[in-house]
C-alpha cells in the first residue's frame, strides 16, 4: 500500500472513531489513538525516505547530463570528405577550413611538316640566337616529331579559418621551362577585407586574358605567342611577388609587384616589375556575355647580371611557334640591354549560346640603357580566336579571373550512349619582333632588331568526354619571316660559319604541324 493510500485509510479510521466515540470506553479510545499515531509516524518516515531517494536520483541525473555534455565538447563532429568534380576534398565540421588535392596531366604529340634539312651552307633556316652547342641554332631545319609530358602538376590547396587560402602545386612535366621538378604555385592569400584579396608567394599574376585562362581550359594546345611574350615579361607560372586583387559580380582587377620566378637560377640581382589587369562584363544575360578589359606590365628594373656581363641588363623576347613538342624557338630578338620595358594590351571577348569569340592586341616597348645611343625598339602582336560547340554547351565565364572556361558536357561519354561535348575552334595570331629590320640582303643596322615576324593559323577539334578528360587535335599553318640578324657588333649571332648564314638572308620558314593532346585534371 502506498503512503498516500495508507494516509487516506488512517484519516477515514479517525473519522469513524470520532462518530462512535460516545459508545467506546476510555481505554479502547486511547489504544486507537496510539495506533493511529504510530501509523502516521510510520507513513511520515516513509515519505521522508522517498523524498531523499528522489533528491539522490535528481543529483545523479544532473551529473550524468554534465558528463554527456563534456563528452560532446571533447569529441566534435568529424571532418567531411567529398569528391567535388571528382577532386578529393576534406572540409572541417564547421566549414571554416578545407584541403583539396589538385592535378593536371597533359601529354602532347606532334608531327612537323617541313622541307627536308639541307647542309648548313645551303639551308639557312635558323632558330634561337646562340652559338653551338645550342641545338636551337640549327635545329630549326629539322624539328623533332614525338611526344612529351607537357604538364604533370600535382599539389593541394584549401582554406584556413575561412579568410586564408593557400596552394602548393609542383610541375614534373615540361617544355618551355626545361629542367627538373619546378614550383608552379606556392602562395598564401587573405580575403577578410571584402572585396580585396592579398596574395603573397610564388603564383601567376594575371597578365592578360589568355594568361588568366587556366592551362586546362585553353581552347588550343598552346596560348598565342603574343600572349606568351606578354606574360613572360614579368608574370607566368611561379613568379615571386605580392598581389592585391578585387572582384565583384561583373568585374575583376589585379595589381602585382613581381620579381624573379621561384625556379630561376641565382643571379647577381633580380628583376622588379608591376603587372596589372582589369576587366568587366559590359553586358550579360542567360544566353550571352560580353567582356572588355585591359592589361599592362612595366619592368621597373631588369635583372642585373653583374659588371662582367654583356649586356648587363638583358631583356629578351622569343617563343616557339605555338607548339612545344620540339623546344626550338623560331622568333628571337636576342638580348637587349634595357633600362625599362612595358607591355600594354586590350582585350575583348564574348559568347552567345554555344558560340565564343576572343581577341587581344599588345604593344611592347623597350627603353635601352641611358648610356646607349641606339633607338628604343617596339614590337606588336595580336590574336583572334573563336569556337562553335556542336553539342550545344557554352564556354563558362568566370568573373573572378575574367576569362572563359571549358564547357561541361550535358551528356557524358559512357556506355549509355552519351557522347560528351564537341567543339570546333579556329585562331589567327601574329607576333612581329622586328624593329627597323631593313631590307633582305643587307646587314642589320646598329638600331635594328631582327627577331622575326610570325603568323600562325590554327584549326582545332576538342572533345570533352566528361568534365575531367579532354582530347585536343590541332592543325597549325606557320609562316616565319625573319632575316639574319648579323650586323655591327653581332657578326656571328649563330656562331662561326657555317652556323651563321650569309648577311641578310631569309632564315625563317613555312611549315605545318599536326598536334594531339590528351588531358586529365581535377
Amino acid at each position: 500500500m502506498t503512503p498516500s493510500v495508507s494516509l487516506r485509510v488512517a484519516v477515514a479510521a479517525t473519522l469513524a472513531f470520532a462518530t462512535s466515540s460516545a459508545f467506546a470506553d476510555d481505554e479502547a479510545l486511547k489504544a486507537q489513538v496510539e495506533t493511529l499515531r504510530a501509523a502516521i509516524a510510520e507513513q511520515k518516515a516513509a515519505l521522508e525516505a522517498q523524498s531523499r531517494l528522489l533528491e539522490a536520483q535528481q543529483a545523479q541525473l544532473e551529473a550524468l547530463t554534465k558528463q554527456l555534455d563534456s563528452s560532446k565538447a571533447a569529441a566534435p563532429e568529424s571532418p567531411k570528405v567529398a569528391f567535388t568534380n571528382n577532386r578529393p576534398t576534406i572540409n572541417s565540421a564547421d566549414g571554416r577550413s578545407s584541403f583539396a588535392v589538385r592535378t593536371i596531366v597533359q601529354v602532347d604529340g606532334a608531327s612537323y611538316g617541313q622541307s627536308p634539312a639541307g647542309p648548313l651552307t645551303e639551308d639557312f633556316r635558323r632558330g634561337s640566337v646562340g652559338a653551338p652547342p645550342n641545338r636551337e641554332t640549327t635545329g630549326a631545319r629539322d624539328l623533332s616529331d614525338g611526344f612529351l609530358v607537357r604538364r604533370a602538376r600535382f599539389g593541394f590547396d584549401g582554406t584556413v579559418g575561412r579568410d586564408f587560402t593557400y596552394r602548393l602545386l609542383m610541375d614534373l612535366g615540361g617544355s618551355g621551362t626545361e629542367g627538373p621538378t619546378r614550383i608552379n604555385d606556392a602562395w598564401i592569400a587573405y580575403s577578410g577585407i571584402a572585396p580585396f584579396t592579398f596574395q603573397f608567394g610564388a603564383f601567376a599574376p594575371s597578365a592578360n586574358m589568355d594568361d588568366a585562362t587556366s592551362a586546362d581550359d585553353l581552347p588550343f594546345i598552346e596560348r598565342a605567342s603574343a600572349s606568351e611574350l606578354s606574360r613572360a615579361l614579368a608574370a607566368a607560372d611561379g613568379r615571386m611577388g605580392l598581389a592585391v586583387k578585387a572582384n565583384g559580380k561583373r568585374w575583376m582587377s589585379s595589381l602585382a609587384f613581381t620579381t624573379r620566378t621561384a625556379n630561376d637560377a641565382e643571379v647577381f640581382d633580380v628583376q622588379s616589375a608591376i603587372v596589372a589587369r582589369a576587366g568587366f562584363l559590359a553586358a550579360t544575360s542567360d544566353t550571352y556575355n560580353f567582356h572588355l578589359g585591359a592589361s599592362g606590365t612595366y619592368v621597373i628594373s631588369p635583372a642585373d647580371q653583374g659588371q662582367e656581363a654583356s649586356p648587363r641588363h638583358p631583356l629578351r623576347f622569343r617563343d616557339r611557334p605555338e607548339i612545344r613538342v620540339d623546344g626550338t624557338r623560331l622568333i628571337d630578338t636576342g638580348n637587349i640591354d634595357a633600362d625599362h620595358a612595358s607591355a600594354l594590351g586590350i582585350e575583348i571577348a564574348g559568347n552567345w549560346k554555344n558560340f565564343y569569340l576572343q581577341g587581344e592586341h599588345y604593344w611592347f616597348d623597350v627603353e635601352r640603357r641611358a648610356s646607349s645611343t641606339l633607338a628604343d625598339p617596339d614590337f606588336k602582336g595580336y590574336y583572334f580566336q573563336g569556337s562553335w560547340i556542336l553539342t550545344g554547351e557554352s564556354r563558362r565565364y568566370s568573373p573572378v579571373t575574367g576569362s572563359f572556361q571549358n564547357p561541361r558536357p550535358k551528356v557524358q561519354f559512357a556506355g549509355n550512349g552519351g557522347y560528351g561535348a564537341w567543339e570546333l575552334a579556329a585562331r589567327y595570331s601574329r607576333m612581329n619582333l622586328n624593329f627597323e629590320e631593313g631590307l633582305e640582303g643587307t646587314a642589320a643596322s646598329a638600331d635594328s632588331v631582327r627577331g622575326g615576324d610570325q603568323e600562325v593559323w590554327t584549326l582545332g577539334v576538342n572533345w570533352f568526354p566528361n568534365p575531367n578528360v579532354k582530347v585536343m587535335l590541332n592543325y597549325l599553318l606557320i609562316d616565319v619571316d625573319r632575316l639574319n640578324p648579323a650586323g655591327p657588333g653581332n657578326t656571328q649571332p649563330f656562331g662561326a660559319s657555317p652556323n651563321t648564314p650569309p648577311i641578310g638572308v631569309q632564315i625563317g620558314q613555312d611549315l605545318d604541324v599536326f598536334a594531339l593532346r590528351t588531358q586529365f585534371s581535377f
